[in-house]
């Protein structure tokens, strides 16, 4: 079972502080933003790492602030003949491979892989039957594996609502992203977004079906009053 993030915390965050680096296991959207909220604070640094851009599941690792960055090895399992990432998942945990271990799975035209911690387990690599068909396991650099896209936006927005700055991150109507939000679909920090919810510099939105993004720095106004914001965006 994955430990409750408050402790997730505790345990990173006092690694981090003691000089070393930390890392959770793979978690669900809200659980990894969550804990990596509560763990930026001084002397703290925090990575979010999925293994591919606008990856679902995530780790959070921590780090000494001193340090430039800090990863975690991860890899990938390719499984060829089959189109279903949830029944790989499935076999992996039936073969006893910890949930933690397992990121997403990511389809291919001729097959699915699963990022997953390095080294991959043995578990997996020895699956000989899935979704009725015999399989051949084989791990391959997680570089290999297509997922989304990643870059740095520069946007002018009149506020850091929630609505206003996802409908320029993922270049869709501001009403569209706010059904989002009143859907349940929309996080902050691991937390829900409401429609009068803002993001500040470090926070990380998270919109189901869209991807994420996270407020690097406002940069000043506009003659008009608009914000100059830098986001980093990841796209499903």
């Amino acid at each position: 079972m994955a430990r409750r993030p408050d402790a997730a915390a505790e345990r990173l965050a006092g690694a981090a502080l003691g000089g070393r680096v930390a890392h959770s296991g793979f978690l669900e959207p809200a659980d990894a933003d969550a804990l990596a909220a509560e763990l930026r604070r001084p002397g703290v640094a925090v990575v979010v790492d999925g293994g591919v851009p606008a990856a679902r599941r995530r780790v959070v690792i921590a780090y000494p602030d001193h340090l430039p960055t800090a990863s975690v090895p991860m890899t990938a399992v390719y499984v060829g003949g089959v189109g279903d990432g949830e029944a790989l998942r499935a076999a992996a945990r039936v073969a006893g491979v910890e949930a933690t271990s397992l990121g997403d799975a990511v389809a291919h035209q001729d097959g699915v892989s699963l990022i997953v911690l390095a080294p991959a387990p043995a578990a997996l690599l020895g699956l000989t039957r899935l979704e009725g068909h015999e399989v051949a396991p084989m791990e391959v650099p997680v570089e290999r594996v297509a997922g989304g896209s990643e870059r740095e936006l520069a946007v002018v927005v009149p506020s850091l609502r929630v609505d206003v700055l996802g409908g320029k991150a993922f270049r869709v109507s501001r009403s569209y992203f706010a059904r989002g939000v009143e859907a349940g679909r929309v996080r902050v920090n691991g937390r829900l977004a409401d429609k009068g919810s803002t993001a500040g510099v470090g926070d990380e939105v998270y919109a189901e079906g869209l991807g994420r993004f996270r407020v690097l720095r406002v940069e000043g106004t506009t003659r008009r009053g608009n914000l100059k914001v830098a986001i980093r965006t990841e796209k499903g």
